[in-house]
């Protein structure tokens, strides 16, 4: 590993302790009562073996919360996928691609169909060419998607053994879940 690639790795780290430090310091954590069955699992361990999500800082922003999410995969996936200090640097850059790309594709989106969304208000006097053109680039969008993320993957992929790509997969599935139960608790 480079100096650069050190560097720019103990920043990310120290920027993710950082971070979870001061979420920790704003939101008090409860000491759970271990029972026969919790022993042995890590801090904030499920009775799955899944990790929890930390706290939420309160009053986050949606950029906030993105960054949180997305430095939480980071921690996670270092360990879920038994990374090397060789492959973990290059796995971050590849990540953090592959979450940019899902979120660029995911605006793009968002703003097709609100345009669209706008063009169906206003009744039967909207435009068919106008409506047509909107699902035109939904089309696209959902195309570019696709490939991009292939390519996304792909990339990823590369660096990964056959384990961790398998390991990684089953990971985002995790991952996912954790959010929606998350989000569950915030509404």
């Amino acid at each position: 590993m480079t100096r650069a690639q050190r560097a720019w790795c103990a920043g990310l780290t120290s920027i993710a302790i950082v971070w979870a430090i001061d979420v920790s310091a704003q939101t008090p954590t409860p000491s759970p009562a271990r029972s026969p069955q919790g022993q042995g699992q890590g801090r904030g361990a499920r009775a799955g073996g899944r990790p929890a999500l930390p706290p939420l800082a309160p009053n986050m922003t949606q950029q906030q919360l993105q960054a949180y999410l997305d430095t939480y995969a980071v921690i996670q996936a270092e360990g879920a996928l038994r990374l090397t200090a060789e492959q973990y640097p290059v796995f971050v850059a590849k990540l953090r691609r592959l979450q940019e790309a899902r979120r660029r594709h995911l605006g793009e989106r968002r703003r097709v169909l609100a345009e669209l969304n706008g063009l169906l208000q206003s009744g039967e006097s909207a435009n068919d060419e106008a409506i047509t053109a909107r699902l035109d680039a939904l089309e696209e969008i959902a195309l570019q998607t696709a490939a991009d993320l292939r390519k996304a993957y792909q990339d990823l992929d590369a660096g990964l053994t056959p384990w961790q790509r398998g390991r990684f997969r089953t990971f985002e599935e995790q991952l996912e879940r954790q959010k929606i139960e998350l989000l569950a608790k915030i509404r």
